[in-house]
């Protein structure tokens, strides 16, 4: 975790650190039970939090969250779908402690084991989250709590454990500015060597924007059928 000498503990069963995870960097692999904890910290952090994290996630899985049982959710996660799917979408919320949130943004990114840039603004009605420097979600709150800490790869109930990897996590007390944010993506891209345009694409023809850095949702993708040889 950058930032300030702040560290994260072993909390309960240690994720293994691979030298050559992504790209030559290294990164902690979380096998489903392993988790980081940081101390508590000395003061709730009150919205906006911005937090960016890169990471790949498989399933129905937390990437990161407040620090324990006691602790409001502040969550990043593939989960809370509508229905049963191996592979929930992106979603954040900081809503409620131990039911289903009542307010959460949801993106379109689903948990497939993929490598991503995540970053997700905790701002009340100016919340935002982006996948990649695309904007999947904006324009509503995430809930209203305060962060007092971070479980890394694990939800705060200790129920919902990441399985998958993460290779960075930075967490900024702000509503990081567009610009600032978009550099700083494309420098943790450049570093993991993961993809990351520097040049907006241009709105769709459907009047949908493509919503690169700036935080208009990406349309839907249109289903198509594939023929399947045999």
């Amino acid at each position: 975790m950058s930032g300030n000498s702040n560290r994260a503990l072993n909390g309960q069963r240690m994720p293994v650190l691979r030298p050559d995870s992504v790209n030559g960097h290294a990164a902690f692999e979380f096998d489903g039970a392993s988790v980081l904890k940081t101390r508590p910290f000395s003061q709730p952090l009150p919205q906006p939090v911005t937090l960016m994290v890169v990471a790949r996630a498989r399933g129905d899985t937390t990437i990161v969250d407040s620090l324990g049982p006691q602790s409001g959710r502040f969550e990043l996660c593939h989960g809370y779908p509508s229905g049963w799917h191996p592979s929930p979408e992106i979603c954040m919320s900081a809503s409620g402690e131990d039911s289903a949130p009542k307010q959460s943004l949801r993106g379109s990114t689903r948990g497939t084991g993929d490598w991503h840039i995540y970053t997700a603004i905790f701002d009340n009605k100016k919340s935002e989250i982006f996948v990649d420097g695309y904007c999947e979600a904006s324009g509503k709150t995430a809930g209203p709590n305060s962060l007092d800490g971070l479980s890394i790869g694990c939800d705060h109930n200790g129920v919902f454990f990441l399985t998958g990897s993460i290779a960075e996590l930075r967490l900024f007390s702000c509503h990081m500015p567009t610009a600032q944010r978009v550099q700083t993506e494309a420098a943790l891209a450049h570093r993991y060597g993961l993809e990351y345009s520097s040049v907006p694409a241009p709105p769709a023809k459907s009047g949908h924007s493509l919503s690169r850095f700036s935080c208009v949702p990406r349309a839907p993708p249109a289903r198509t059928s594939h023929a399947v040889s045999q």
